[in-house]
Formats: C-alpha cells, sequence, structure tokens
C-alpha cells in the first residue's frame, strides 16, 4: 500500500471540517481548498488533522497573526 503525502502548515480552517465535503484553509495569504475529506483524525484548539485519497493534512492553527518578534527599542 502506497503511502499518504503528509502536509504539515500553519494556518487557519473554515470550519467545520466534515467528510465527505472539501476543506477549505488559509495558510500563507491564501485561501485553498482541499479534495473531499475521508476521515477527520483529530480536532484540538491548536490543530486539526484529516485525510483525503492522497494526502494527509495536520494544520497547526497560528497563536500570532503577525509572526513577528517584539523588539524593545
Amino acid at each position: 500500500m502506497k503511502q499518504k503525502k503528509l502536509i504539515l502548515i500553519y494556518g487557519k480552517v473554515v470550519q467545520p471540517v466534515l467528510k465527505g465535503m472539501s476543506a477549505i484553509y488559509f495558510s500563507n495569504g491564501t485561501w485553498k481548498e482541499t479534495a473531499r475529506v475521508k476521515r477527520v483524525v483529530e480536532v484540538t484548539e491548536e490543530h486539526i488533522k484529516f485525510e483525503t485519497d492522497r494526502i494527509r493534512y495536520c494544520i497547526e492553527f497560528q497563536k500570532d497573526e503577525a509572526g513577528a518578534l517584539l523588539v524593545a527599542a
């Protein structure tokens, strides 16, 4: 059996992610849509893991939108 490709990204997901529907997520300034979700593996406050026919996704939710370091003046 061929192993599925794993995609690990930081972003936001349009909720809910449902089996049989495409998942829509925002990452790196772009909205993207997956193929139909085959299985939702895990949902926490920090991330969501789900699978399509060919790909396993782990989307980590960003705590800090800017992702910038604070520098003391």
